[in-house]
């Protein structure tokens, strides 16, 4: 059997890699993807970087497509650059572009948004989640409403080759057209940046939606901002952690209970963990290192527990020299029973769940459980992680 799931793993990622240009496919295609931080050890083999499945995706755009991220950072020379060049020269062929990002964050990383909302058949607009009390936290692209992207990378060149970061392309109509309804909830609260040079606003993609899934669900949060038909994050996850009946593996950047700027504690994910460990499934919880002094309790109470065990991880610095806010694990994603599987943009704290922006795939899909638990077990018992 375990022979089995490697090959169907393998034969996911192989697919995958011939979907340029295809359009509609009859059947639904997932490809899980990495990225990996430079001179370290800890990339999957035969599983494909981000820089490179974003340019494919790109690069196969014939009429439309909608980006909707916390924020954008090229720099010159670095591997978000070819990414952003990539959609200026899809503008420039007339690929209808549409681009939403936070509000907050474009006041500190106004650069890539703007060159993208001065392009012909682009529009950018900003979108504030802080009514809400968050911000937009979501990560994810639509291509000809038939392929989508949703992972843990930011559109931050720091997040191709100086994070550790997963995020997974479907193919299928339903699950873009799902990820679209997001999208125009979004759009439709957001505010255009500056002068655009093609106002996009009664734009509506055509979907065909003859090639649709039951192994794929889109999932976002809050559930108050959620379209209809949109199932909510955090009662998708704990639903499936309390049927869990083998295991549980968590691999997050943040783990808490702490209700920032309050003295209270918010314990929906904590007790679901809690539940499963006391009925006797086997939970593997990863952090990175930077949470660990503010959520040091939390961490420290949970590893204590019979059936729980807790690491975080520490990524050593770069040759190169010191970068702001990389070297870490930012990936999001969960594996139960080793047979379905979740893989977003919530750090698991309350305001991601409840105030903020995000989204995600759960899938009921063997061969993803496989991949991600390949990932996983690549962080666990690399030199990089230990004990809280």
């Amino acid at each position: 059997m375990k022979n089995l799931s490697i090959v169907r793993s393998w034969c996911v990622l192989v697919f995958a890699s011939f979907l340029s240009g295809q359009g509609a496919l009859g059947a639904t295609t997932i490809e899980v993807v990495q990225s990996v931080p430079l001179e370290t050890t800890l990339a999957v083999p035969g599983m494909r970087l981000a820089q490179e499945v974003w340019l494919e995706m790109i690069n196969s755009a014939k009429s439309n497509l909608d980006i909707e991220q916390f924020y954008l950072s090229s720099q010159a020379g670095e591997s978000l650059e070819p990414v952003i060049q990539a959609i200026e020269k899809a503008a420039s062929r007339g690929v209808r572009v549409r681009l939403v990002a936070d509000k907050k964050f474009y006041g500190t990383y106004p650069e890539t948004i703007d060159r993208i909302s001065k392009l012909t058949n682009s529009e950018a607009r900003l979108v504030d989640y802080a009514p809400f009390g968050g911000v937009q936290h979501a990560k994810f692209f639509v291509v000809d409403g038939q392929q989508g992207f949703v992972g843990s990378q930011n559109f931050d060149w720091r997040a191709l080759n100086q994070i550790h970061e997963i995020g997974v392309r479907v193919v299928d109509a339903k699950v873009s057209a799902d990820l679209e309804l997001v999208f125009e909830k979004d759009w439709a609260m957001a505010k255009a940046v500056g002068a655009s040079a093609s106002v996009l606003s009664n734009f509506l993609p055509l979907f065909d939606l003859a090639a649709t899934t039951a192994d794929v669900s889109v999932l976002a949060s809050p559930k108050q901002t959620n379209p209809e038909g949109i199932a909510d994050s955090l009662t998708e996850i704990t639903g499936a952690m309390n049927a869990a009946q083998k295991s549980i593996k968590i691999q997050v950047m943040e783990y808490t209970t702490k209700i920032y700027g309050s003295s209270g504690a918010w314990s929906e994910l904590d007790n679901s963990i809690r539940q499963a460990a006391a009925r006797g499934v086997h939970v593997q919880l990863l952090v990175d290192v930077s949470n660990v002094a503010k959520a040091k309790k939390d961490l420290k109470a949970l590893a204590g527990l019979t059936n729980i065990e807790v690491k975080s991880v520490t990524i050593p610095a770069w040759s190169g020299g010191k970068i702001d806010y990389a070297r870490l694990i930012h990936s999001k994603y969960l594996i139960i029973d080793d047979a379905v599987s979740w893989v977003g943009s919530e750090n698991w704290s309350m305001g991601y769940f409840m105030n903020t922006r995000d989204v995600g795939f759960f899938f009921h899909v063997q061969s993803i459980a496989d991949q991600l638990g390949q990932v996983f077990e690549r962080v666990w018992t690399s030199t990089y992680a230990s004990g809280v």
